[in-house]
């Protein structure tokens, strides 16, 4: 699991600081392909931040985020929960 970086200098008030991640990273954590992960942003799906102008632009996420919308998806009701003790 990804794990925001520590920051040298906990002066700055940037103690729970979380670094933005590339589709590359967020996709590997969500277990998804980036062209997918990508899709989604763009369509405004799943939090995502636009880098720059134009419609080419580079996608940056925060992990934090990214769980907390995995999370309020699980137990929704067009995907109710496996039933305990079944295996992938």
């Amino acid at each position: 699991m990804l794990t925001a970086a520590p920051v040298p200098n906990a002066n700055t008030g940037y103690e729970n600081f979380e670094p933005y991640v590339s589709v590359e990273k967020a996709a590997r954590y969500l277990d998804i392909k980036p062209k997918t992960l990508l899709e989604k942003a763009r369509k405004g799906e799943i939090p995502a931040y636009p880098w720059g102008d134009g419609t080419r632009r580079t996608w940056r996420f925060k992990i934090s985020q990214i769980d907390d919308w995995m999370k309020s998806r699980l137990h929704s009701v067009r995907r109710p929960p496996l039933p305990e003790g079944r295996a992938f």
